[in-house]
């Protein structure tokens, strides 16, 4: 810190123009890192979430439709809940699915614009879109949240299970919720980070997809 004498005496302090933006710089990134950081442990303890729902609901359904299946036809007879009920853990496996595949990077997409146009284009296209599935995805769970709140205000249960439906109907706004973490981590990734918004590897932008 440098001093300017003023008359009287007295010393007035004047801050060094560049240790200030030095500081603000390392404190915006000591920011940053942390936020990165938070993210990073975010997308983790979400993927173990997801692989915990896929694999139990989709192996709790696999079971029950085979056990229906043996029932039926070989032993005429069978469970008046377990269609209902292997409905229900497919539609919670599958959608969860969905949220894992947004980390991944397969949903389907359209590759025609990845051939013709320039990289930059690219980037920014693919900006544009997960901004644009981020916004309908919060939509989606806003709209899910209420819903599932009218739906236990009823009461309403499922006549096989028994199961609130509030409880079906769950797996949207959490569903919903999952995808817009997603699409937030993309996001942030993608303004540290431009090159993750290059096209897959099994595109080829001179020759087209393979």
């Amino acid at each position: 810190m440098n001093y300017l004498s003023r008359p009287g005496g007295l010393d007035k302090p004047v801050i060094d123009r560049t240790i200030f933006i030095h500081h603000i710089r390392s404190a915006a990134s000591d920011c940053l890192r942390s936020v990165f950081q938070l993210l990073s442990r975010l997308d983790n303890y979400l993927a173990k979430f997801e692989l915990f729902v896929i694999a139990s609901f989709a192996t709790t359904a696999l079971g029950l439709g085979v056990m229906q299946v043996v029932l039926r036809y070989v032993f005429n007879t069978g469970f008046h809940w377990a269609e209902a009920l292997f409905t229900t853990l497919t539609i919670w496996a599958m959608l969860i699915a969905g949220s894992r595949a947004v980390r991944d990077g397969i949903h389907a997409r359209v590759s025609i614009f990845e051939v013709v146009l320039p990289k930059m284009a690219i980037r920014a296209c693919n900006l544009i879109s997960m901004i644009a599935s981020l916004t309908l995805c919060s939509f989606f769970f806003y709209c899910g949240i209420l819903y599932t709140q009218f739906v236990d205000q009823m009461g309403i249960a499922s006549m096989e299970t028994n199961i609130p439906e509030a409880v079906n109907y769950a797996i949207v706004p959490l569903a919903m919720g999952a995808f817009s973490l997603r699409y937030i981590i993309l996001i942030v990734e993608a303004l540290k980070d431009p090159t993750t918004l290059d096209p897959p590897e099994h595109v080829n932008i001179e020759g087209g997809g393979v």
